[in-house]
C-alpha cells in the first residue's frame, strides 16, 4: 500500500467514525495509521499529526489518560518534522496546547499549563493578523496560571491577550460577551492585588460594553451588580461621590431587572444598596441615608429564608448600621441592637461554616465599646472571650490576624485595672504583651497596626531587653508604613503617627548603654523620607543595572504586598463587608506573597555588592559619619526624663555618651515657644527676604537668655567632654556637626553662648554644621574642585512679593569672584523659570538661589522657592537625583525651617537639596535681611574661590568666617540677623 492509499484508507475510517459514532472505527483508524507509519522509516509529519488527532478524539469520547499522552507524543513528532512556516503547524500547535491543557485539568501538573501557553503562543506567531479565539484562549491560560501560582506577569499577559481579542471583534460577534466578562474579572483581580484605579476604569469600560450588547446575550442583573461594585471600589479609592451615586443607580436597576424570578439577585442588590447608603451617610452625614440603609437591609432580610446562608452577612451588616447610628446619635439602644445582631451573626456563621472569626471579633469590639461607657467588668470578660476565640479561628497568615491580636491586647490592657492581686496583674499583662508581640511579628497584615503593636509591646514590657526588642520590631516596620511606593505627600501624612518614636526607643537603648543600637534606632526612625531617597532608592536603581528582571519582579511583588496588606488604619471600620474570599484563601495568597518577597530579597543579597540590600545601617557603619570632625547626636525624650548626647569622632569606632540632665523635652519646648515671638512675622518689606518681624519688647535680652540656656545645658558639656578650648585662628577650629532630634531640630545650637561683657560662645570653639541624619553625611562627599556655578535670582517676583535688589548684588559678587576661572551661568528674573532652573542644575556643580522662599505650614511638600513662573517646590527637588554636586547656597528665607508637626523629618528646602544630591548646603533658619544676604555671599565665595578653584569641602568654614564678619559689621546683639545663617551637610 502506497502512502496515498494508506492516507485514503485512514481518512475513511476517521470519517466513518464521525458518521456512526462507533468507537471501533476510531480504533481501526489508529491501527491503520500506525501501520502506515511503520512503512515510512523517515517518518511522515502528516501521518503523525493524524495519529495525534485520532488519539485526542478517542480521549474526548473515552477519557483514557494514556490517549492524551499518545496524542502529545505523536503531535510533537509531527511538529519536529514539519518545516518552519508550514500552514499545518498552526493546527498541530493548537492540538498540542489543547492536550496539555486537558492533561493539566486532569492531573494538575504545572508543566502542562506551561506547555499549553507555549504552544498557544507559537500558534499565534503564525497568525500576524490576529486570531481572536486563540488570543482569548491564551489569555485564559495565563489567568489560570496566575490563579494557581500567583505570577504577576501572567495577569498582565491575561489582560494583554484579552484586550487584543476584544478589539478584533464587533458587538455582533457571539463570543464577545464571554470574553469581555473574563477580561473584566481579570481587571478586577489585578486591582485587588495592586490597587491601581486605572484597572477599575478599564473594568468599568468593559462592563459598560457588555451592557451595551443585546439584552438576550448577557445576564443583565448580574452585570449591573458587578458594574456597581466597580463604581463603589473606585469611590472607596478616589472618594468621588459621583461613583457612589452611579453604584447606587446600577444596583437599583439590577433589582428591577431581576424581578421576583431572580430572588438571589434582588437580595444581592438590596444588600449592596444598604452598604452604599451607609457609605453615603459617612460622607455627607445625612440621617436619611442611614434610614435608607437600614430600610434596604430590612427588605433584603424579608426576602431571605431562615436557613439562607446570607443571613449571617445580613445581620453583620445590620449590626454595622446600628453601630454607625450609635456613633452618630449616641443612643445606647443602637449599641445594644448592634451587639444583638452581631451575636446572632456569629452564631449563624458558626453553624453554616461562615467567617465566625470576623463576626466574633466585631462582636467583641461592640461589647468593648459598651464597657467604655458602662465600665461593667463582665463586658470586658465577654469582649476578651470573643476576641480570643476569633484569634484562635484565624489562620496564621490571614492579613486580619495582626489587627485581631492588637485588639485583643488592648482588651487585656483594659482588664489590668480589675486585677485582684499582683499575680493576676502579671498574668494579664503577659497575655497583653504576647498578643502585641504576635501582632507585631506577623509576616502579613497592615504594617501600621503591627507597628502600633510593637510600640505597645515595648511600653508594657518589664525589662530593658524586652522593651528594646519591641522598639526594634516596631521601627523595622517603618519602611512598610511609610512606603517608598507611595507619593512623598502620602509618606509625610503617614509619618504623623510616628512622632517621637525614634527618640523614645533611643532613650531606652541609651539607658541600657546600648549606644550603637541607639544610633541605629534613631537613624531608622528619623528623616525617614530622606533616608528612603538617599539609601533605599539608589540600590534598586543599581539592581536594575545588574539584573533588570529581578529588580522589576521585586518592585512588583513589593507593590502588591503593600497594597493588599493595607487597609484604612481603623481597627473596626463601620462599612459592612461584601463577599470575600475564604480566610484560608486570603491567608494562602498573603503567605505566598510574603514568601516570594523574602525569597527575592534573599536572591538580591546573594549578588556581590548587594549583601546589605535595603537593610538598615548598622552601628559600625554609622560611626563612619564622623569624617571631618566630631558628630554630636542629641536625643531628648520627656517620658523617660532624659536628654543625652552621643558623640562620634574620626578615627575611632567608639561611641561616647554625655548625659545632659539639666535639659529635657519640656525645657526644649519652653525655649522653642519663647523663640516664637522673637521670629514672628508681619507684612512684606523691601528690607527682608520674607516677612517683617513685628516689634517685640526685649528682643535682645530674650535672645541672650535663650542662647545661654542652650550653652549651659547642652553645648558646654559637649565641648568640655571633647576638651575643646577657645581659638581665634579660624583654620585651627575643629569642625563639629550637630545632629538633633525632635524639637531641638529647630533650635540654634550653633549660636549658643553667653553674650555681653564676659562673652563666650560656641563659635569661639568650633565651626558648626548640622545634619538631619547620619546617612546624609555617609552618602556623599562634597566636590573638592567645583568647576561650574549656577546663579539664580529674582529681583522682582510676580505676585505679592517685595522686590529684592540685593539679589542683583549677590550675583555680581559671585561673578567678580569667579573672574572667568570657573564656568558661571546667571539666570535672572524672567529667565529663571522652574523647568529652566531644574535643567540648569543638572549641568552645574553648584547652585546659588537668591529669591523669596516659603515654608508651607499646612503642606510642607509645597514649600519652595518663588521663581518667575511658579514655585520650585520640595517635591520637585526631591524628585531629582543629581550626581557629583557641590554646594547649594540657599540665599532665601526659611530654607532650613522645619515643620513643627514633623520635627524629626527635617521637612525643609535645605534637606531636599541634600536629598537631591547636594552634600553641602548653606541655608537660613528664618527670614534674612536683603542687605545681609549679599554681604554673607560675598564673604563666602571670597573665602571659597581661591586660585581658580572652589573647594566645597570648606563651605562650613567659609560661612563661619562670613557670619563672623557680619557680626563685626552689625554687632553681636543683632541676633535675628546673623543667627539664621547655617551650614547643613558635609
Amino acid at each position: 500500500m502506497n502512502s496515498q492509499t494508506e492516507d485514503v484508507s485512514k481518512i475513511d475510517y476517521y470519517a466513518r467514525f464521525h458518521r456512526s459514532g462507533d468507537i471501533a472505527d476510531l480504533d481501526k483508524d489508529i491501527e491503520q495509521t500506525k501501520q502506515a507509519l511503520s512503512l515510512s522509516p523517515e517518518g511522515d509529519p502528516c501521518l503523525f499529526g493524524d495519529l495525534g488527532r485520532s488519539y485526542e478524539c478517542r480521549f474526548r469520547h473515552q477519557g483514557t489518560p494514556s490517549d492524551l499522552d499518545h496524542c502529545i507524543e505523536y503531535t510533537t513528532r509531527a511538529v519536529s518534522l514539519t518545516p518552519q512556516g508550514h500552514p499545518h503547524l498552526y493546527q498541530l500547535f493548537s492540538t498540542l496546547s489543547l492536550c496539555h491543557r486537558k492533561r493539566f485539568d486532569l492531573l494538575g501538573h504545572a508543566i502542562d499549563l506551561d506547555k499549553d501557553i507555549e504552544y498557544k503562543t507559537s500558534a499565534l506567531s503564525l497568525k500576524p493578523e490576529g486570531d481572536p479565539p486563540m488570543l482569548s484562549a491564551l489569555g485564559q491560560s495565563h489567568r489560570l496560571r496566575y490563579d494557581r501560582l500567583g505570577s504577576l506577569s501572567d495577569i498582565d499577559k491575561a489582560i494583554e491577550y484579552g484586550m487584543l481579542a476584544a478589539r478584533l471583534l464587533t458587538n455582533e460577534d457571539s463570543n464577545l460577551e464571554g470574553w469581555l466578562q473574563q477580561l473584566c474579572s481579570t481587571y478586577r483581580e489585578r486591582f485587588k492585588r495592586f490597587g491601581n484605579p486605572s484597572d477599575l476604569d478599564m473594568e468599568i469600560n468593559c462592563r459598560t460594553r457588555v451592557i451595551s450588547l443585546p439584552r438576550h446575550r448577557y445576564d443583565a442583573p448580574e452585570q449591573f451588580i458587578l458594574l456597581a461594585t466597580a463604581y463603589n471600589q473606585r469611590h472607596n479609592r478616589l472618594s468621588d461621590s459621583c461613583d457612589l451615586q452611579k453604584a447606587i443607580e446600577c444596583n437599583i436597576r439590577a433589582f428591577w431587572l431581576a424581578g421576583p424570578a431572580r430572588l438571589s439577585h434582588q437580595i444581592h442588590a438590596l444588600i449592596n444598596l444598604s452598604i452604599l447608603y451607609l457609605s453615603r451617610f459617612i460622607v455627607f452625614k445625612d440621617p436619611m441615608d442611614l434610614e435608607r440603609s437600614m430600610e434596604y437591609n430590612a427588605r433584603a432580610y424579608s426576602l431571605m429564608s431562615d436557613s439562607h446562608q446570607e443571613n449571617s452577612t445580613r445581620l453583620h451588616n445590620l449590626g454595622c448600621l446600628y453601630y454607625a447610628r450609635f456613633q452618630y446619635l449616641g443612643d445606647p439602644d443602637d449599641l445594644e441592637q448592634a451587639i444583638d445582631c452581631s451575636s446572632l451573626a456569629a452564631s449563624l456563621a458558626a453553624d453554616n461554616n461562615g467567617d465566625e472569626a470576623e463576626q466574633l471579633d466585631r462582636l467583641g469590639h461592640y461589647i468593648h465599646t459598651r464597657w467604655h461607657y458602662l465600665e461593667d467588668e463582665n463586658d470586658l470578660h465577654r469582649d476578651i472571650t470573643h476576641k480570643a476565640r476569633a484569634v484562635a479561628l484565624t489562620p496564621e497568615y490571614h492579613p486580619e490576624l495582626p489587627l485581631r491580636l492588637e485588639s485583643l491586647g488592648r482588651s487585656y490592657m483594659g482588664k489590668l485595672k480589675f486585677a485582684k492581686c499582683k499575680c493576676s496583674y502579671r498574668k494579664t499583662q503577659q497575655l497583653a504583651l504576647d498578643s502585641f508581640r504576635r501582632s507585631c511579628m506577623s509576616e502579613v497584615g497592615n504594617p501600621a497596626i503591627r507597628l502600633d503593636s510593637g510600640v505597645s509591646w515595648a511600653r508594657i514590657a518589664g525589662g530593658l531587653e524586652e522593651r528594646l526588642n519591641g522598639y526594634q520590631a516596631a521601627i523595622n516596620l517603618i519602611p512598610q508604613v511609610v512606603w517608598l511606593g507611595t507619593t512623598v505627600v502620602n509618606r509625610y501624612q503617614n509619618l504623623q503617627g510616628l512622632k517621637d518614636l525614634a527618640a523614645e526607643a533611643a532613650a531606652t537603648a541609651i539607658a541600657a548603654k546600648e549606644y550603637a543600637l541607639a544610633l541605629e534606632l534613631l537613624e531608622q526612625g528619623r528623616s525617614i523620607v530622606m533616608n528612603q531617597s538617599l539609601k533605599l532608592r539608589s540600590p534598586l536603581d543599581d539592581l536594575y543595572s545588574v539584573d533588570f528582571s529581578l529588580a522589576d519582579r521585586l518592585k512588583k511583588v513589593a507593590t502588591e504586598l503593600h497594597t493588599t496588606a493595607s487597609r484604612p488604619h481603623d481597627s473596626h471600620p463601620i462599612i459592612p463587608r461584601q463577599p470575600m474570599p475564604s480566610p484560608e484563601e486570603v491567608a494562602l495568597r498573603h503567605r505566598l506573597l510574603a514568601k516570594e518577597y523574602a525569597d527575592l530579597s534573599s536572591r538580591v543579597r546573594q549578588i556581590s555588592g548587594f549583601e546589605n540590600f535595603l537593610k538598615p545601617a548598622r552601628g559600625a557603619e554609622l560611626v563612619s559619619a564622623a569624617r571631618t570632625g566630631p558628630v554630636v547626636i542629641i536625643n531628648v525624650y520627656e517620658p523617660r526624663g532624659r536628654c543625652d548626647a552621643l558623640i562620634l569622632q574620626p578615627g575611632t569606632t567608639e561611641i561616647a555618651h554625655v548625659g545632659l540632665p539639666a535639659f529635657n523635652s519640656e525645657a526644649a519646648a519652653d525655649v522653642r515657644i519663647r523663640f516664637g515671638p522673637l521670629l514672628s512675622r508681619g507684612n512684606l518689606t523691601a528690607s527682608e527676604r520674607g516677612v517683617r518681624k513685628l516689634p517685640v519688647q526685649g528682643n535682645t535680652s530674650n535672645f541672650e537668655s535663650l542662647l545661654a540656656i542652650l550653652w549651659h545645658d547642652i553645648v558646654k558639656p559637649v565641648l568640655d567632654f571633647l576638651g575643646y578650648k577657645p581659638n581665634t585662628c579660624l583654620e585651627e577650629l575643629p569642625h563639629l556637626t550637630w545632629c538633633t532630634t525632635g524639637i531641638l531640630s529647630s533650635l540654634p545650637l550653633h549660636a549658643a553662648g553667653i553674650y555681653g561683657a564676659s562673652q563666650v560662645c560656641v563659635s569661639d570653639y568650633v565651626v558648626s554644621s548640622y545634619a538631619p541624619n547620619l546617612t546624609a553625611l555617609i552618602s556623599s562627599t562634597p566636590l573638592s574642585a567645583a568647576t561650574s556655578i549656577l546663579g539664580v535670582s529674582q529681583e522682582v517676583t510676580p505676585g505679592d512679593h517685595a522686590s529684592l535688589p540685593g539679589t542683583v548684588e549677590e550675583l555680581a559678587h559671585i561673578r567678580a569672584h569667579v573672574n572667568n576661572t570657573l564656568s558661571y551661568t546667571p539666570l535672572t528674573n524672567g529667565e529663571a523659570n522652574v523647568e529652566t532652573v531644574l535643567h540648569a542644575m543638572e549641568h552645574h556643580d553648584c547652585v546659588h538661589l537668591a529669591c523669596h522662599a516659603q515654608q508651607n505650614a499646612s503642606d510642607p511638600t509645597k514649600s519652595g522657592f518663588f521663581l518667575h513662573d511658579g514655585t520650585l517646590d520640595l517635591v520637585s527637588i526631591m524628585g531629582r537625583s543629581f550626581k557629583n554636586k557641590g554646594l547649594a547656597f540657599l540665599s532665601a528665607c526659611q530654607t532650613a525651617m522645619g515643620d513643627e508637626t514633623l520635627p524629626d523629618e527635617t521637612v525643609h528646602l535645605a534637606s531636599s537639596m541634600l536629598t537631591a544630591g547636594y552634600p553641602s548646603v548653606i541655608a537660613t533658619m528664618w527670614s534674612v535681611w536683603d542687605k545681609d544676604a549679599p554681604f554673607v555671599a560675598n564673604k563666602v565665595y571670597g573665602s571659597l574661590l581661591k586660585e581658580g578653584k572652589m573647594d566645597c569641602r570648606e563651605s562650613a568654614r567659609a560661612l563661619h568666617y562670613a557670619v563672623t564678619e557680619l557680626r563685626k559689621e552689625i554687632g553681636d546683639n543683632k541676633f535675628e540677623r546673623w543667627v539664621p545663617f547655617i551650614h547643613i551637610g558635609s
